[in-house]
């Protein structure tokens, strides 16, 4: 200690500038003491989400499946629908109807009427999905998936079984002269 005093006392100007250099030096020694360094950045990064829709073509007037007039018992009559997956993804198909009226009511005529729904997506192979009553039809989930841009055709046939020759004008299929049925059949597609 009594050197410091005794150069500050000889040079103060000495002493200071000899403590700046050592500071100099020893702010030098740090910057300088940094790594390399490079840097990046990827900008403007997004994310969107796709969407799942489907067209739905069918056969008949208005885009229905089946309208059919006069039908007579052992007649039968057909449509077809073409669902394609216009969305981004795969979609799994499934059917169900809905506002189902009878008019009369009873006997209905839908739980006379045979429905038939195949995939004729291949012709040369079709596939039954539902085989039984119209009335009786549930939800049909096991209509396969659809690749975005891929169709998915649906027969549907309706018959009106023949009960043979009735025993009077009000028993048989005498009872469903007149009689009609209304059904909508609603399409939904899943993503997977």
């Amino acid at each position: 200690m009594q050197r410091v005093s005794a150069l500050w006392q000889a040079s103060p100007r000495k002493l200071v500038g000899a403590l700046f250099v050592l500071m100099l030096a020893a702010m030098m020694a740090v910057a300088s003491g940094a790594s390399f360094t490079s840097t990046s950045a990827n900008v403007g990064n997004i994310v969107t989400a796709g969407t799942l829709e489907h067209s739905n073509v069918a056969s008949g007037p208005n885009n229905t499946i089946l309208t059919v007039d006069n039908l007579m018992p052992g007649d039968d009559a057909q449509g077809t629908v073409t669902l394609k997956n216009t969305g981004d993804g795969d979609g799994l198909l499934t059917l169900d109807k809905s506002n189902l009226v009878n008019t009369p009511a009873a006997p209905a005529f839908s739980a006379k009427l045979d429905l038939v729904v195949q995939d004729v997506t291949d012709l040369a192979n079709p596939v039954i999905k539902y085989d039984g009553k119209l009335g009786s039809m549930g939800q049909l989930t096991n209509l396969g998936t659809v690749a975005p841009g891929a169709e998915k055709k649906y027969q549907f046939i309706v018959e009106f079984p023949d009960g043979g020759v009735p025993a009077s004008a009000t028993s048989g299929d005498n009872r469903y002269k007149n009689a009609s049925t209304t059904v909508d059949y609603n399409w939904e597609m899943v993503s997977q």
